[in-house]
């Protein structure tokens, strides 16, 4: 497991080598369409090696929390984005052009949401007052080799699963621009930082707890968390802050504006090891709180993901006692139900939950799985096409909406939704199949016709088909 981690850190050096090759040209003058070239650049390889977590709930409950914060900034002109890295790593950072990273391993270590603002403000105002681009400018001397080690210590938080990947970039001449850049930027970052955060109404005091948080960790654990290789200067840090609060941030603010954190961390992508020390963790605080809706939520979720369903759902059972209308408790429940392959249980708690919130796609989707389990082929098919534009995360829409119009015996429609399956799927000989044979239920020159024979042209024609071959490359 190991090799394999570092040969995909080792591919994704070589991503980031190359964009910096790109803004190698640019150091002279490094401005704001350089910035977001490069960061777009950097964000593409990311998301394209998967190294980016892809959970909607997850990414939309930071990409709330960094627009509330970004809200009361004076920020710099760039479409920003939120992502998560899928890294256990106690780290975060901000790229050029707007572009703000979190790793799972920080979302999973804050205690509470404003400790986990605050991270975010502190990157906003690195990423606002343009950082990343002052240390371009002045690294006209430095080699590709000094820049990337920079990049790579910053992304990759010195972990050890790095240090082969590190060890092919030569640090000559890099340790004195890092320190420069940290003792120089280090305290606007904190000082814009805890401005947003208060402003945004959260508690400005988690600022500093965060920072004792990661002492914590370093202590326990006996080695230098990543968030302190990037962000050194911890000390300092802290008692600049606590004079902030003593004369600027007298005032409270709150610990949870946009959701419950601890809703949100069962859902991070963990390893069996990581999920049974949660499972520990969880138990033991249940075991002081035994009436604690979110810890019995959290507590099921992580049982769920260790194959421990009924344990799981006797915990949501007694959530449900405490807090019957809980909407996530009742669509875990019904997600749990209908992997378990209880179809007429699922219904209910899914349908419940639905009742409450009924913008939830992946609801809709859970929906109509149940519906079709269950043999209602016509509720089932409504609710996959509610979701049939929606980017929800499952295996294509289109083929779960074939195969309920199949059941319906509508076969022109089914043959056409499974084109468009297969299509997706770069399989172009079966998408043609399909096309071809649903043009046989629908009248020539007919609207539905005339998009189908648009897909047959699209697949039949070489020069057309070119760009999807060079993709799939």
């Amino acid at each position: 497991m190991r090799k394999i981690m570092q040969n995909q850190y080792k591919s994704l050096f070589a991503a980031i080598v190359a964009v910096l090759f790109f803004a190698n040209t640019c150091l002279a003058a490094f401005t704001l369409e350089d910035e977001r070239k490069v960061g777009k650049e950097f964000y593409d390889k990311l998301n394209e090696n998967n190294f980016l977590i892809k959970d909607r709930q997850l990414n939309d409950y930071i990409t709330q929390i960094g627009n509330r914060i970004l809200a009361q900034s004076k920020k710099a002109p760039f479409n920003y984005t939120f992502s998560i890295v899928d890294s256990s790593a106690i780290n975060a950072f901000a790229t050029p052009g707007g572009y703000i990273y979190i790793h799972k391993g920080l979302i999973s270590a804050v205690d509470t949401e404003a400790e986990l603002a605050g991270v975010i403000a502190h990157e906003l105002g690195h990423a606002n007052a343009r950082h990343v681009a002052s240390i371009v400018d002045k690294a006209t001397k430095l080699n590709i080799a000094a820049l990337a080690a920079i990049i790579a210590a910053a992304f990759l938080g010195g972990g050890a699963e790095a240090t082969a990947a590190i060890a092919a970039f030569s640090m000559a001449g890099a340790s004195s621009l890092t320190l420069k850049y940290q003792r120089e930027h280090e305290e606007e970052a904190d000082r814009l930082g805890i401005n947003y955060l208060s402003n945004a109404g959260y508690n400005p005091e988690a600022t500093v707890s965060f920072l004792r948080l990661i002492k914590r960790h370093e202590f326990i654990s006996r080695s230098i968390p990543s968030y302190l290789r990037t962000h050194p200067g911890t000390d300092e840090r802290i008692f600049y802050l606590e004079g902030l609060l003593l004369t600027q941030y007298t005032q409270p603010g709150k610990d949870n504006i946009i959701g419950n954190l601890k809703r949100m961390q069962p859902l991070l992508p963990l390893s069996m090891a990581d999920l049974n020390l949660r499972e520990r963790q969880l138990s033991s605080s249940l075991a002081k709180e035994p009436d604690n809706v979110d810890l019995l939520y959290a507590l099921a979720v992580t049982e769920d993901k260790l194959g421990r369903s009924s344990a799981a759902l006797s915990h949501l059972q007694k959530a449900l006692s405490l807090a019957p209308s809980d909407k996530d408790v009742l669509k875990q429940t019904g997600l749990i139900y209908l992997k378990m392959n209880n179809a007429e249980q699922a219904k209910i708690y899914l349908q419940k939950a639905a009742n409450i919130d009924n913008n939830d796609d992946e609801l809709k989707l859970a929906l109509g799985k149940a519906y079709f389990a269950s043999e209602n082929y016509r509720s089932a098919l409504n609710n996959f096409l509610a979701v049939k534009h929606a980017p929800v995360d499952d295996v294509d829409i289109n083929y779960h909406i074939a195969m309920s119009y199949g059941k319906l015996d509508y076969p022109g429609d089914s043959h056409y939704h499974f084109g468009l399956y297969f299509k997706n799927d770069k399989k172009n000989q079966s998408a043609l199949f399909h096309f071809k044979e649903a043009l046989n239920y629908f009248p020539q020159n007919s609207a539905k016709a005339d998009i189908i024979n648009k897909e047959i042209k699209e697949l039949s024609d070489p020069k057309a088909a070119k760009p999807q071959v060079k993709k799939s490359n």
